[in-house]
């Protein structure tokens, strides 16, 4: 195990940047968050050394995938809409007025 770890709360345009990507590359559908992975162990050392930074962290195993499992796979059609998703949040970033 690693050091554990706990993101920050979403500034006011990540927040609204995920929102807006999950509906647009999901089919309306609203974000979803899940607090696993906190003993990701560079995560701890990211946050410690840029405690100010805005982190979006994300899986792309979708459904059935049997993560970790010796038939593991990547759902295609998941992986896409979710690279679709981080441009679309990465566009977002580089929008935003200089802080």
């Amino acid at each position: 195990g690693g050091t554990g770890w706990t993101a920050p709360p979403m500034q006011p345009w990540l927040l609204g940047a995920v929102k807006s990507a999950s509906e647009g590359f999901f089919e309306g559908r609203p974000v979803g968050t899940m607090g696993v992975g906190g003993s990701i162990p560079f995560m701890a050392m990211l946050g410690k050394r840029f405690p100010a930074a805005q982190f979006m962290i994300t899986g792309v195993l979708g459904p059935a995938s049997n993560a970790h499992g010796p038939d593991e796979f990547l759902h295609m059609d998941f992986v896409t809409r979710v690279t679709g998703c981080v441009a679309e949040v990465l566009a977002a970033h580089h929008a935003r007025p200089p802080a």
